[in-house]
C-alpha cells in the first residue's frame, strides 16, 4: 500500500471516530432532554395512548407510575378518549364453554354493512345483570350487591351495601352516572315502599346515592320536587319505572307515577337536584300501549312508545323527541309502522332503531328510509348501543379480575 493511500486511509477512520463521539454525545444529550420534558407534555403524550401501554409503561419510572395513577390524569385520559370515540353495540350471550358466566362482547357497525368486533369479555360475576353503564363503567349486580367493573382494564370494586331499608321495596330504579363538576362517578338507586307509616299515611320515596371517591353512601335522602306538591298525599311517588335510568344532559331520568299521573323525573348528579319533565300531552290517548323507553335520539330526549293501535292495522313505534330540554311545548311526534318486534334496544348516533326482532334477532331500522339491517345476533341476552364505551383508566386501584 502506497503513503499516499495509507494516508487517505488514516483520515477516513480518523473521521469516523469523531462522526461516532459526535453521535453519542447528541445521543446522550437527547436522552437526557426526554428526562427532562415539561410536565404538560409527558401528560399529553400519555394520555393519547390506550390503557394497556400506560399500564406498562408504570414499571418506566416512579414518576411515570405516579403520572398514570394520578386522578387528574385518569380524568385527562377519559376527555381525551372522549374525543375519538365511536358508537359501539354492546351485547352479552352465553357461551358453551362457560356455562356459569357470560361474555360481554362489543362491535363497531360498519356502513357494508358489516360488524367488526373489537373486544370480547368475561363477565367476571355469575349472574349479574348489567344496571348501567357510563364511559366504559359497568354496574353489575342486583339491586342490593352491586360491583364496578372496567373490562378494558379487567379491574372491579365490590360496592359495599349502605342501604338502611327495613321496609317491603316495591319499586326500585338505579342508574350509574359521572359527575362533571368533580370528576366523580354516582350510583342514584331511588326506592318506593309498600304499605303506610304508623300514622296511616303512604310512606314517602327516597333515594340513597354512592360516590365512588368516597367509596360511601348517602341514605334516606327524601325525593322532593316543588312542582309536585299540587298532588295529594304530598306529593309521594307512588312507583318509578325499574329500568336502569337514562343518563343525558348530566342528570339520570326515570318515568314516576304519582296516582294516575305520570311524568319524567330527572336527578341531576352535580347539584343532587330532583326535578320534573311533563310527558307529552294524551301521547296515549287511542293506542294500546306495548312498552315505552326514554332515550336520546339524535342528541336530545326522546321518548320512544311502541302501541297497537284501536284498529289493529299493525303495530307502530311513536318518536317522540323534545327538542329543547324541559320545554314541554317542544315536544314533536314521528310515527313508523313496524312488525315482529320482540324488544326495542335504543337509538343510535344517527337515529336508527336498536330492535330484536321476533325469529330474527338484533336489527337497526332506519325510521327516515323505512331501511332495515339484519346484523346476525340472534344469540343475545342482552343488548345496548352506547357512544361512551371508553378505553378509561377509571378503578385502576381496583381489584384485579
Amino acid at each position: 500500500m502506497t503513503k499516499k493511500k495509507k494516508s487517505r486511509m488514516s483520515q477516513i477512520i480518523t473521521e469516523r471516530q469523531k462522526s461516532e463521539s459526535s453521535w453519542k454525545k447528541k445521543k446522550k444529550k437527547s436522552v437526557l432532554t426526554s428526562d427532562r420534558l415539561p410536565d404538560d407534555v409527558l401528560i399529553d403524550i400519555l394520555s393519547r395512548l390506550p390503557p394497556k401501554s400506560l399500564i406498562r409503561f408504570r414499571c418506566v419510572s416512579k414518576s411515570w407510575s405516579s403520572t398514570i395513577t394520578n386522578p387528574f390524569f385518569i380524568t385527562t385520559h377519559l376527555n381525551q378518549a372522549k374525543s375519538l370515540s365511536n358508537g359501539y353495540l354492546l351485547y352479552t350471550r352465553l357461551p358453551v364453554e362457560f356455562l356459569c358466566g357470560k361474555e360481554l362482547c362489543a362491535v363497531v357497525y360498519n356502513r357494508d354493512p358489516t360488524l367488526t368486533q373489537v373486544s370480547k369479555y368475561e363477565i367476571p360475576f355469575s349472574g349479574s345483570r348489567i344496571l348501567g353503564i357510563c364511559n366504559g363503567l359497568f354496574c353489575l349486580g342486583s339491586h342490593r350487591v352491586l360491583n364496578l367493573w372496567n373490562p378494558c382494564i379487567r379491574k372491579f370494586k365490590k360496592v359495599l351495601d349502605g342501604t338502611c331499608f327495613t321496609r317491603h321495596c316495591r319499586h326500585i330504579a338505579l342508574g350509574l352516572a359521572y359527575c362533571s363538576q368533580n370528576y366523580d362517578y354516582k350510583i342514584v338507586r331511588m326506592v318506593c315502599f309498600e304499605g303506610l307509616n304508623g300514622e296511616g299515611k303512604v310512606v314517602p320515596a327516597v333515594a340513597e346515592i354512592y360516590t365512588l371517591s368516597r367509596d360511601s353512601w348517602r341514605k334516606g335522602i327524601g325525593i322532593s320536587v316543588d312542582s309536585l306538591n299540587r298532588f295529594e298525599p304530598n306529593g309521594s311517588i307512588d312507583r318509578i319505572d325499574e329500568s336502569p335510568c337514562m343518563f343525558f344532559n348530566g342528570a339520570l331520568h326515570s318515568i314516576a307515577y304519582i296516582g294516575n299521573y305520570k311524568f319524567i323525573l330527572s336527578f341531576d348528579v352535580n347539584d343532587e337536584t330532583f326535578r320534573e319533565i311533563m310527558l307529552p300531552n294524551d301521547y296515549l290517548n287511542g293506542v294500546h300501549l306495548q312498552f315505552e323507553k326514554l332515550v336520546v335520539f339524535k342528541g336530545s330526549l326522546s321518548l320512544i312508545v311502541f302501541v297497537q293501535a284501536e284498529d289493529e292495522e299493525g303495530d307502530v313505534f311513536h318518536i317522540w323527541v323534545m327538542r329543547e330540554y324541559g320545554v314541554v311545548k317542544s315536544w314533536t311526534k314521528k310515527s313508523v309502522p313496524m312488525e315482529k318486534v320482540g324488544q326495542f334496544i335504543g337509538c343510535t348516533d344517527n337515529g336508527e332503531l336498536l330492535i330484536k326482532k321476533i325469529g330474527t334477532g338484533l336489527v337497526l331500522f332506519d325510521p327516515e328510509g323505512r331501511n332495515e339491517e339484519i346484523l346476525g345476533i340472534k344469540n343475545a341476552t342482552w343488548a345496548a348501543y352506547t357512544t361512551n364505551f371508553l378505553e378509561s383508566l377509571v378503578l385502576f386501584d381496583g381489584v384485579n379480575v
